[in-house]
Parts: structure tokens; C-alpha cells; sequence
């Protein structure tokens, strides 16, 4: 099963608010993936709404940057997080650090006849501290702590908000108005760290009026 991607694509700023998303939706597509739709994934700044694209509740799902408002997002990213690493903490308490998905991977690459997916599946979910979270998971299911994060959970209070904070306006992956497609390279937190300064530093030096969108798309990973 896919799992979902919020892509956040930076458009040429003469880019008329009605054709955001198709134009978006066709640079998601120009990098082989599927768009599925318009997102309200950014904070917006109350006023000039008619440049805003799908301006719900505070959300809208992009518009230029000057009325984007990413000290917010970043804001409410880093205090979700600081609660979640506190869940997360009292769920696992009394366990062992967990291995990553990414380590499973890597055995199965190296040696596919000994460690099948099958087999590599069944040892990252048996560890006690994985399992710990897939129980809690399942009876709150609202409010989940994703596995993918174990790494970074793992790697302490104070970098999990940093972290958090810093995945808060890039999303996923970004497409840039050069074209490019900025992406973790695995699901390593090293690379995770640095696809986020790359996409962190090119948002911050993009013009003000240059529009933003969020499009969701489909990734087969976890």
C-alpha cells in the first residue's frame, strides 16, 4: 500500500490563483508521480484571501509566500512534537532502542535469499519497542506515533522538535521552479536531515510574491 506525500511545488510568480493546482499538479507529474489533489497544508495570514488557494479555517493550500505564514507552522510542529515525544516516551518506557526500517532493508538488499521482505517485516515488528508502538497505535488510532519516526524519536527530545519544526513547511519533497524534485534520499535520518536544510534553504530565499503549492501524491515506501 502507497503511502501518501505532500509535495510542495514553488510556481512562477505571474502564475494566476486559478491555475495553481493544474499548474502544480502538471510539475508533480513531470517527476513520474500521480497527483491526487490540492492540500491545506500551510498556515495563512488573514488578509487578501482571494490570492489564497482554498483558504479554510487558517489553512489554505497555497498562495504567495507573503501570505503564507511559516513561523506558525513551524511554531505549532515543534509543540505537537514536544507532546508526542512525551506520548511516545510513556508508551515505550521499560524498552530497548529499536533498529530502524531502513536496517531491515539494507539486510534484505545485501542478502535477499536469508532475509526475504517477509522475514525482514516480521523482525522490525517484533522488536518490543516497535511493538510498543503499534499497540498504542491501534487503540488510539487518532492520534498515532508514526513508526517511520522511530529514528529521530529515538534520537531525543530536543532534536525531534528541531526536527519536526524544520519538516513543517517543506512537507515531503519539494519541486522547485528550476524543475528539480527535492527528496530525502533514503529514509535514514542523515538524509532526512539533510534533504531538510536543502528544502529549508531554498524556500527561505524564494522572492515573496512566488507562489506555493501543496499537491499530494503516491509513494510506494514507508
Amino acid at each position: 500500500m502507497s503511502s501518501p506525500l505532500t509535495i510542495v511545488v514553488a510556481l512562477d510568480p505571474d502564475t494566476a490563483t486559478a491555475a495553481l493546482t493544474d499548474s502544480a499538479a502538471s510539475r508533480v507529474r513531470s517527476q513520474d508521480l500521480s497527483p491526487a489533489g490540492a492540500v491545506g497544508h500551510f498556515s495563512a495570514r488573514r488578509r487578501l484571501t482571494r490570492k489564497l488557494l482554498r483558504r479554510v479555517r487558517g489553512r489554505a493550500a497555497g498562495g504567495p509566500i507573503r501570505l503564507l505564514d511559516f513561523q506558525s507552522m513551524r511554531t505549532h510542529a515543534d509543540n505537537y512534537a514536544a507532546w508526542q515525544w512525551q506520548q511516545w516516551r510513556a508508551v515505550v518506557s521499560g524498552t530497548r532502542d529499536a533498529q530502524p526500517w531502513w536496517v531491515f532493508v539494507d539486510r534484505h538488499r545485501a542478502d535477499p535469499d536469508t532475509w526475504p521482505v517477509s522475514r525482514a517485516q516480521q523482525a522490525y515488528l517484533a522488536q518490543p519497542r516497535v511493538l510498543a508502538m503499534t499497540a498504542y497505535n491501534a487503540a488510539y488510532r487518532h492520534h498515532p506515533i508514526p513508526r517511520a519516526r522511530l529514528e529521530s524519536l529515538q534520537s531525543g527530545f530536543n532534536a525531534y522538535r528541531t526536527l519536526a519544526a524544520l519538516a513543517a513547511v517543506p512537507g515531503d519533497a519539494v519541486a522547485t521552479d528550476g524543475g528539480d524534485l527535492l527528496t530525502p534520499s533514503s529514509g535514514r535520518l542523515f538524509d532526512q536531515l539533510r534533504y531538510l536544510h536543502a528544502a529549508n534553504d531554498y524556500i527561505d530565499r524564494l522572492h515573496r510574491d512566488t507562489p506555493l503549492v501543496a499537491i499530494t501524491a503516491q509513494s510506494g515506501s514507508e
